[in-house]
C-alpha cells in the first residue's frame, strides 16, 4: 500500500490533481509541445529512399531521454513530407487547416472511444449534429436518412455495398447467400469496389465494369437481366480525372430491376459544402448512398469521411448485434448500434468543430474557383496542352509537342526539390488544395516541371 500512495501522490503532482478534480495537461507534456512547435516553426525537409531511412534515422549512442526526445523529433519533421507546402499539388488532400489540426489536437488528447454516448458525450453529439447538417444539403428526408463517419472512402464503400445487399437480401445477415451476386461500376472508379467485393466474399470476377458514356440504358437492361446485380457504383469525381460521372439516364431501368445506386462522392462531395457549385449535387438526393470524404478537398486532417444513407436505419438493422457487455439501458444515442466498428474516432467532432469556427463554404468555393483560375493559366501557355478540361477539381494538361516523356522521372526529381506532382497515363495531374498556393507558386510549379523536362530531353 506505501508504494501504490507514493506512485500515486506522484501521478497527482504531475497532472496537478487534486482528490476528485480533473487532471490537467502534465507540465512535461507542455515542454514537449513547445520544443514540438520549435521544430515545426523551423521546419528542415529532405525526400529520401526507403533505403535511405535506415542509415538517417538511426540515433548516436548515449543520448539521455530529452536529447534522444528531440533527435527522434527532428527525424520525424524532417523525412515526413510537409503537406502544407505550396508546391504540394500531387495528390486531392493537402495540409489541412489549423481549426482542424486543433480539433485532431483535442482528440487525442482526451483519446476517447466514440461507440456509446455515455464514454463520449459531445463527440456523439456532434457527430450527429453535423450528419444532419450534411443530409439537409444533400436532400434526403431528414427523418429518414441517416449517416456514419467511417476511417476513409473505401472502408465507406464497404459498408455501403454491405447495407445494400442487405437491403437486396435482408436473410443473408444470418445465412450468408449461396448463389453469386454481382455489381457494376464505371470503367473509371476507385478500387475500393474490386477490393470490397474481395472482402464481401462476391469475388473480383463479379464486379462488373462498363463505360457509362457508351453504354445504353437497353444495353444495361440486359446486363441486369442475365445477372444478379444488387448495386450499381458512379463516381462524382474520379480519382484520376476528377469527372463527375451521371447515371440519370438508367434511372428507369434500375427502378425496374430494384438496384441500389451508391455515389462515390469522395472527391465531388465537396460542392456540398459549396452554395455556388452545390448544383453539382442536384442528382445525389436520387442515390440509395453516398461517400464524402472532408479529409481531401475541403482540406480537414485525415481521416473524415462520411456515409449518408437514405435509409438510415438500414445501418444498424444490418449491424447491429447483442452485447450487454457494452449496450446498456440508456443506449439510444450509443453509435455502435449501427457501425461494425466498435473502436471509433471521434472524425465527427472534427468536421463539427471546422464548421462552428471556419467558413467552410468559402473553403469549399476556393478550391473550386482556383481550379478555374490556374487551368487558364495552362490553357494560355503555349508550352502546355491542356486535357480533360470539364474536371473541376483536377487540373491536367501534356508538355506540347514532345515526345517520349518520362513523366515518372520528371515528377520523381521534382520530390528531390521538394515540389510533388502526379500523373497518371500519358498527363500531369495537379490538384491545388492547400489555400497558401497562390498564382505565383502555381507558375514556379509549371515552369520547374518544363526545365527538367528540358534537362532530361537534352
Amino acid at each position: 500500500s506505501g508504494i501504490y500512495e507514493h506512485l500515486s501522490s506522484g501521478i497527482n503532482a504531475e497532472y496537478g490533481l487534486a482528490p476528485n478534480k480533473v487532471p490537467s495537461l502534465p507540465v512535461t507534456l507542455r515542454a514537449k509541445i513547445d520544443t514540438l512547435l520549435e521544430v515545426l516553426g523551423n521546419p528542415e525537409s529532405e525526400f529520401c529512399s526507403f533505403e535511405e531511412l535506415e542509415e538517417k534515422t538511426r540515433l548516436d549512442e548515449g543520448l539521455s531521454d530529452e536529447e534522444k526526445f528531440k533527435a527522434v523529433l527532428r527525424i520525424a519533421c524532417k523525412y515526413t513530407i510537409n503537406t502544407k507546402n505550396q508546391f504540394w499539388v500531387a495528390k486531392l488532400y493537402g495540409g489541412g487547416t489549423e481549426a482542424s489540426f486543433l480539433a485532431e489536437m483535442i482528440i487525442a488528447y482526451f483519446n476517447q472511444n466514440c461507440h456509446t454516448y455515455s464514454s463520449s458525450p459531445l463527440f456523439t453529439y456532434a457527430e450527429e449534429e453535423i450528419l444532419k447538417k450534411v443530409i439537409g444539403y444533400v436532400g434526403f428526408d431528414a427523418e429518414e436518412a441517416g449517416g456514419l463517419f467511417l476511417p476513409g472512402g473505401s472502408y465507406a464503400t464497404l459498408n455501403a455495398m454491405i447495407c445494400a445487399r442487405y437491403s437486396k437480401y435482408p436473410n443473408c445477415k444470418r445465412s450468408g447467400l449461396n448463389h453469386p451476386i454481382q455489381v457494376i461500376t464505371s470503367i473509371n472508379s476507385h478500387y475500393s469496389i474490386e477490393k470490397s467485393a474481395n472482402m464481401m466474399g462476391i469475388g473480383v470476377d463479379n464486379v462488373i465494369k462498363i463505360d457509362f458514356d457508351k453504354t445504353t440504358s437497353t444495353e444495361l437492361d440486359e446486363i441486369l437481366t442475365k445477372n444478379k446485380v444488387f448495386l450499381i457504383n458512379s463516381t462524382a469525381g474520379t480519382t484520376s480525372e476528377g469527372t463527375m460521372e451521371s447515371i440519370e439516364k438508367f434511372s428507369e431501368v434500375l427502378r425496374k430491376h430494384e438496384v441500389w445506386h451508391h455515389i462515390d462522392a469522395c472527391v465531388g462531395g465537396l460542392a456540398l459544402f459549396s452554395e455556388k457549385y452545390r448544383y453539382m449535387t442536384k442528382l445525389f438526393k436520387e442515390a440509395d448512398s453516398i461517400t464524402v470524404d472532408a479529409h481531401k478537398c475541403l482540406n480537414i486532417n485525415q481521416q473524415c469521411t462520411m456515409l449518408l444513407m437514405k435509409k438510415g436505419r438500414l445501418l444498424g438493422e444490418n449491424s447491429s448485434v447483442v452485447a450487454p457487455y457494452l449496450f446498456h439501458e440508456d443506449d439510444k444515442y450509443d453509435i455502435s448500434h449501427r457501425s461494425l466498428q466498435c473502436g471509433r474516432r471521434a472524425d465527427g467532432f472534427k468536421l463539427w468543430f471546422c464548421d462552428k469556427i471556419d467558413d467552410l463554404d468559402a473553403q469549399a468555393t476556393l478550391i473550386y474557383d482556383r481550379t478555374t483560375q490556374f487551368k487558364k493559366i495552362v490553357a494560355s501557355d503555349e508550352r502546355f496542352q491542356q486535357v480533360l478540361e470539364d474536371s473541376p477539381t483536377h487540373i491536367c494538361f501534356k508538355i506540347n509537342n514532345a515526345f517520349k516523356v518520362n513523366l515518372h522521372k520528371i515528377t520523381e526529381t521534382l520530390r528531390r526539390e521538394n515540389i510533388f506532382v502526379e500523373y497518371h497515363n500519358d498527363y500531369f495531374r495537379l490538384v491545388v488544395v492547400n489555400a497558401c498556393i497562390i498564382e505565383k507558386d502555381f507558375k514556379e510549379i509549371l515552369n520547374r516541371l518544363f526545365e527538367v523536362y528540358e534537362n532530361q530531353s537534352a
